[in-house]
């Protein structure tokens, strides 16, 4: 890896890293995710559905979520805000970003290592959520073939080499269902995000399309006792006099 190529690493790295170092304490919740993916080269739909008729390029993801703000609203019941009578306010959704870390195999091309942040917001429908989001980041991929690098003295020599930086952006929609509660995240989830890979070859093709198609589970590690006086996700009936 030449050396400015080794510097634009550490600057990714450690802007990827800023929000995290910024959080004076952990969020709340402390969510955690683990999920499998397959990766095609192709534009969507066609990505979308390559599980299901292309060969499989599986990869694996680990997230932590610090959240920015939830969404909050009051108590209806038949029309009247019932929050001034006792009744309790309501989440609605979210604005998350995470950090992750995630590697796939590409058959007979290569393997690659990313370290990526999402940005974007879920919107929950009693038990179900639905999200949209965009992310950027830094993939590191490891070619299975050998090429020929010229060397100095003019001749060529094959060699596998250290790999090669690429950055990665895109955006993306997902699923899915919490069969905990709030307070104890247990949310299994399917996720389609599309992904722009560049420089993949400058001089015939810049921007690499992927589809990543993933599948996992998000979960807190932790409960906070005190947080069960706040808001429920669940919608609650007018106090009775």
């Amino acid at each position: 890896m030449k050396k400015r190529d080794r510097y634009s690493l550490l600057i990714l790295v450690f802007y990827l890293m800023l929000p995290v170092l910024m959080q004076a304490q952990a969020w709340k919740s402390k969510p955690f995710s683990v999920s499998v993916l397959n990766n095609a080269t192709m534009m969507p739909p066609a990505s979308l559905t390559a599980v299901f008729a292309q060969p499989i390029h599986p990869g694996i993801a680990v997230s932590y979520e610090f959240g920015w703000r939830e969404t909050i609203k009051s108590p209806v019941f038949r029309n009247i805000n019932t929050f001034a009578m006792g009744g309790q306010k309501v989440y609605t959704g979210k604005w998350f970003q995470n950090i992750s870390l995630g590697w796939y195999y590409h058959r007979y091309v290569n393997h690659a290592a990313l370290l990526t942040t999402q940005f974007g917001y879920r919107r929950y429908i009693r038990k179900f959520s639905a999200e949209a989001s965009v992310h950027a980041g830094y993939m590191h991929a490891f070619l299975l073939s050998e090429r020929a690098v010229q060397q100095r003295d003019g001749s060529w020599r094959s060699e596998n080499g250290t790999g090669r930086p690429q950055f990665v952006t895109g955006g993306g929609i997902g699923l899915g269902y919490d069969a905990g509660y709030h307070f104890n995240i247990r949310r299994i989830f399917i996720n389609y995000d599309f992904r722009l890979q560049m420089p993949f070859v400058r001089s015939y093709v810049p921007l690499l399309p992927n589809g990543i198609l993933s599948l996992g589970i998000q979960f807190t590690l932790f409960r906070k006792v005190n947080d069960q006086n706040k808001p429920s996700q669940e919608r609650l009936e007018c106090p009775k006099s």
